[in-house]
C-alpha cells in the first residue's frame, strides 16, 4: 500500500517503488485504490494514502486524496488494492 515516487539523483528520471533511497529528490506518497469493508457493512473505497500503520492493531490511518477525510481501516476487512483482490481469513 505504502508506494512512493521520486526523482532519481543519478539520470534525473522519475522512479516508482516501496522503498526510496537515500539522496532521492523530490520524495512523495503514491496513492492508491483499494475497497474494504466498514464494522457496519458497508463497502468504503477510493483512493487514498496511508498516514500510519498500526500493526499489533492491524489497523492502518488512511487519508482519502480526493476529500482530505482521515480514517482508521481494519487490515482483514480490506477487498481490494489497486485492482488486486486480497483474501483474508
Amino acid at each position: 500500500m505504502e508506494q512512493w515516487t521520486w526523482r532519481d539523483a543519478r539520470t534525473g528520471s522519475e522512479r516508482t517503488g516501496f522503498n526510496p533511497p537515500e539522496g532521492a529528490k523530490e520524495v512523495r506518497q503514491k496513492p492508491f485504490y483499494f475497497q474494504a469493508i466498514t464494522i457496519k457493512g458497508e463497502v468504503l473505497g477510493g483512493e487514498a494514502i496511508c498516514l500510519k500503520v498500526f500493526r499489533n492493531l492491524h489497523q492502518r490511518m488512511i487519508r482519502f486524496t480526493e476529500s482530505g477525510q482521515i480514517r482508521r481501516i481494519r487490515d482483514y476487512l480490506v477487498m481490494e488494492v489497486n485492482g488486486i483482490r486480497v483474501v483474508t481469513h
